[in-house]
C-alpha cells in the first residue's frame, strides 16, 4: 500500500488528517490572532485537544487496569501505568502552555488596545475535514 506524502495525509488516519489541517492553517496564517485561536483549540483546559487526548489515554489506561485486575496480567499493569503517565504529561503540558494563545495574540500589531477572544466554533471548523462518523452502535 503506498504511503501518503507530507502534502497528502493517509486517509486511514482521519484524526491525524484533522490535526494536519489545523497545522496547515497555522502555517498558512499571517494573522497572530487567528493563530492564537487555533492554539486555543489545542490548549483549552476544558475542551482543547490536549485535554481530550489526555482523556483518551486515561480511558485506555482504565481498560488495561481492568485486564490487570481480571487476569493479573503484568503487562497490563505496566501498560496502564505508561498510559496514565502519558495522560499526566499531556495535562501538565496544557497547564504549562495555557497562556500561549494570549501571548500569540499579543504579537499582533496594535493588540494591546483590543483584547483577544477565541474564534466562534463555525469559524474554527470551516476549512477542516469532517471527522469520521462512529461505527453503528459505538460511541466515539
Amino acid at each position: 500500500m503506498p504511503s501518503a506524502s507530507a502534502d497528502e495525509p493517509d486517509a486511514r488516519f482521519p484524526y491525524g488528517r484533522l490535526l494536519f489541517a489545523l497545522t496547515a492553517r497555522v502555517s498558512a496564517s499571517t494573522d497572530e490572532r487567528q493563530i492564537a485561536a487555533l492554539l486555543h483549540q489545542v490548549l483549552d483546559g476544558n475542551d482543547g485537544l490536549l485535554t481530550r487526548l489526555g482523556e483518551f489515554f486515561d480511558a485506555a489506561a482504565d481498560k488495561a487496569r481492568a485486564r490487570d485486575r481480571n487476569d493479573g496480567d503484568d503487562d497490563a499493569f505496566y501498560l496502564a501505568k505508561d498510559l496514565a503517565e502519558a495522560a499526566t504529561r499531556l495535562r501538565r503540558l496544557g497547564e504549562d502552555l495555557h497562556v500561549v494563545p494570549e501571548r500569540m495574540a499579543g504579537l499582533a500589531a496594535g493588540s494591546p488596545a483590543e483584547p483577544w477572544r477565541p474564534l466562534s466554533p463555525g469559524a474554527m471548523t470551516a476549512s477542516l475535514p469532517t471527522p469520521p462518523a462512529p461505527a453503528p452502535g459505538r460511541t466515539p
